[in-house]
């Protein structure tokens, strides 16, 4: 069935995921909510395993305000989603997708004489919803499977 914009129902799964990383590469509070439904639920406890301490946030402004707060405003970044497998039944989608996630300071990520970087590689499993329009997430847990670089970027 086409969605907004011609999009059958896997693409327009996949767009949330895509819009979520778009916005944090964009600093875009905006586009983020546009990605989540509002009882959404994002867990970043696995991030416990590269020595941060991140917790579960609830609720579509929780989020967003955490998104944008630890990464969207303060960071440049590139967030780029690859192998995405998603399975569409009915009005809901199950999605994996691997994340690479660069972070430089702000202003820092343009210029070749900064070479200070936080690089992860992400598993992405999200449960993804059609709200309205829009197929949004639902509840999205972001694990790493690896890092390289200095994890001092983070502390923003």
């Amino acid at each position: 069935m086409p969605n907004a914009g011609g999009l059958t129902d896997r693409e327009a799964a996949i767009d949330a995921v895509i819009r979520f990383v778009c916005a944090l590469d964009q600093g875009d509070a905006e586009l983020s909510a546009s990605s989540l439904t509002k009882d959404s639920i994002m867990d970043l406890t696995p991030f416990r395993k590269v020595g941060m301490e991140r917790g579960i946030a609830e609720g579509r402004d929780a989020i967003v305000k955490v998104l944008m707060d630890a990464v969207g405003k303060p960071l440049d970044t590139t967030h780029s989603a690859t192998n995405i497998r998603c399975t569409v039944q009915g009005d809901s989608a199950e999605l994996t997708t691997c994340v690479l996630a660069q972070h430089f300071r702000r202003g820092e990520g343009p210029s070749p004489e900064f070479q200070d970087y936080y690089l992860f590689g992400n598993q992405y499993a999200a449960q993804i919803v059609r709200d309205g329009e829009l197929w949004r997430i639902k509840r999205l847990t972001i694990t790493p499977a690896w890092v390289v670089g200095n994890p001092e970027i983070m502390n923003v």
